[in-house]
C-alpha cells in the first residue's frame, strides 16, 4: 500500500503547477470558464492514458478478460 501511495506523489507535486501554468497561459481566472478547459483536458487525457496503460498490462498478463489476477 505504501508503494502505491508513494507513486501518487508525482501527480500531487506536478499536477497543480501544470494546471496553474495552463490557466495563466490561457487568460487566468478573469478569462472565465474557457481558461480552465486546457487544464481539464490535460487531466482527463492523463487519466484516460493511465487507464489504457492499466488495461494493456492486464491484457498482457492474461488474455482472458474474466480471469482473476
Amino acid at each position: 500500500m505504501g508503494m502505491i501511495v508513494t507513486s501518487w506523489s508525482g501527480g500531487y507535486l506536478l499536477g497543480a503547477p501544470i494546471a496553474g501554468y495552463l490557466l495563466d497561459a490561457y487568460g487566468g481566472q478573469d478569462a472565465g470558464f474557457q481558461a480552465y478547459r486546457p487544464a481539464m483536458f490535460y487531466a482527463g487525457s492523463l487519466a484516460l492514458g493511465a487507464a489504457g496503460f492499466v488495461e494493456l498490462v492486464r491484457f498482457r498478463s492474461n488474455r482472458n478478460i474474466f480471469a482473476k489476477v
